[in-house]
């Protein structure tokens, strides 16, 4: 092959971090608790666009706050007022922050946490059930990628004429290469995944373990 591969360490290290996207929501402190949040929003959107709703804070007992969150159609309408790190209200000016609502590790929602999502826990059912979905359309991808450049590249090996045709083949030999890349590393992430669920029957194994170990003692006793 012509590009070196790399190993999945280098792999993960070059991974770039996900940024944190640009909040849409922010929070105003410092807000009188004798405004309510009709007159809140009335007041608001005299002066600013783009609102969506408007909600006051609450501490853990449901004890309301001197904050309120207010949530835009955009970050482009939350950006400038996050400039000028503060927001009229009722002629005051309230500091603000930024606000990003909550996001679910498992379904990547917003709104709930991952202890709170709907959505089937990842038990090691589940596990494989996503490992095979991925393993499809991992494949299917691949065959649909290959077939359509091998058939390109069959159009354009035979002598020609045109030396801009010509200099285009090593590109279509380049990319079948890259399809055989591709397939390695989606064998090497199907080998990583392989050892999570060989990881989990060992824990689940030792916990079983566990069990018996414990559950004899109080058979003995008796």
């Amino acid at each position: 092959m012509s590009s070196k591969q790399q190993s999945p360490r280098q792999s993960q290290t070059a991974s770039p971090v996900p940024q944190q996207p640009a909040p849409r929501s922010l929070i105003a402190s410092k807000v009188s608790f004798g405004i309510d949040e009709t007159k809140l929003l009335r007041d608001l959107e005299h002066n600013y666009l783009g609102i969506e709703k408007i909600s006051r804070v609450h501490d853990r007992d449901g004890k309301p706050l001197g904050s309120i969150r207010i949530d835009f159609k955009s970050e482009n309408f939350a950006k400038p007022i996050l400039g000028q790190n503060y927001i009229l209200i009722d002629g005051n000016r309230c500091p603000v922050r930024p606000y990003w609502a909550p996001t679910c590790h498992r379904c990547h929602k917003e709104g709930h946490h991952v202890s709170e999502c709907p959505q089937r826990p990842l038990t090691e059912q589940r596990l494989n059930e996503l490992f095979s979905h991925q393993q499809i359309q991992l494949e299917s991808m691949m065959n649909a990628f290959e077939n359509k450049w091998n058939t390109r590249l069959s159009s354009l090996t035979a002598p020609s004429k045109n030396p801009n045709v010509d200099q285009l083949v090593p590109i279509f030999k380049e990319l079948t290469t890259v399809c055989q890349q591709f397939n390695q590393q989606n064998v090497q992430i199907q080998q990583q995944l392989g050892t999570v669920v060989n990881r989990i029957r060992d824990v689940q194994m030792n916990l079983t373990n566990e069990q018996t170990r414990t559950q004899l003692p109080l058979q003995n006793g008796h």
